[in-house]
């Protein structure tokens, strides 16, 4: 140091950069100070200020909005679906979903059910059983039980009942119980030949074996006596179970 002189300086380093350094120092202690506040503590604030969102279904909607509002969330719904599963009224989905986290004063957007879709009883009655079942499930039923009924007057097989009844309100997926009728169940003859016997023994003779004689035609017939069979259905050699009709055509008296 000079004699006369004032100022004391640091072994090595010059006045003018310590200042420089002082100057750095002190710039960055503002700026983490900076960052800080208005970086760190923001997402913090924001991290302790958010709700843990609450799984919602099979919740009733009243449950499921005063649990939301206990945790200052809020709830809309977006619209109802019908489920077979969650009964009317109830918390089908939400979005966000569960364990998402939200900010208070938040909306939960749920879908909520109306239950199962209520089908009426389709009229299948003259139906095949092939066709009642298509048009059942067509209908979002189920075919159910089906019983059989055999009926010597019936060709075919056809549905003659349902239980529940045509019209009746029931749940998408409920069963439908059939009845129906089905050819069978009476004896089967070969038809004889009836032609150029007398109308009125083969019709009694037939009906007291349990046939029904539908009809009676007559037609003219030169050299063949009055009321002689002349012709009929089912033809001779045909089967025919008994009960069925037979028809008959006869010779006209002059």
């Amino acid at each position: 140091m000079t004699a006369g002189a004032s100022r004391v300086y640091i072994r090595g380093v010059k006045p003018r950069r310590l200042f420089e350094r002082v100057l750095i120092v002190i710039g960055l202690f503002f700026l983490g100070v900076f960052a800080f506040n208005y970086v760190l503590m923001p997402k913090l604030v924001r991290q302790r200020s958010t709700v843990i969102v609450p799984d919602l279904r099979n919740a009733s909607e009243a449950e499921a909005k005063k649990t939301l509002s206990n945790l200052g969330l809020s709830m809309r719904v977006d619209r109802s679906d019908y489920d077979s599963q969650v009964p009317a009224g109830f918390v089908l989905s939400q979005n966000p979903e569960a364990n998402e986290n939200l900010k208070p004063g938040r909306s939960v957007v749920v879908v909520v059910s109306l239950g199962t879709r209520i089908r009426m009883v389709p009229d299948v009655r003259g139906m095949s059983l092939r066709q009642a079942r298509n048009q059942l499930q067509t209908d979002g039923l189920d075919i159910g039980r089906t019983a059989r009924v055999l009926h010597t007057g019936d060709a075919r097989e056809r549905v003659i009942a349902t239980s529940p009844p045509v019209g009746d309100e029931v749940h998408e997926g409920e069963s439908v119980d059939l009845v129906v009728v089905a050819p069978g169940g009476a004896p089967v003859y070969l038809m004889p030949d009836l032609t150029s016997q007398d109308l009125f023994f083969v019709r009694e003779k037939l009906e007291r074996r349990g046939f029904r004689v539908a009809s009676v035609r007559y037609e003219d017939r030169e050299g063949v006596y009055p009321n002689t069979i002349i012709d009929q259905r089912p033809r001779a050699g045909e089967r025919i179970r008994e009960g069925e009709s037979i028809e008959l055509v006869a010779s006209s008296s002059r």
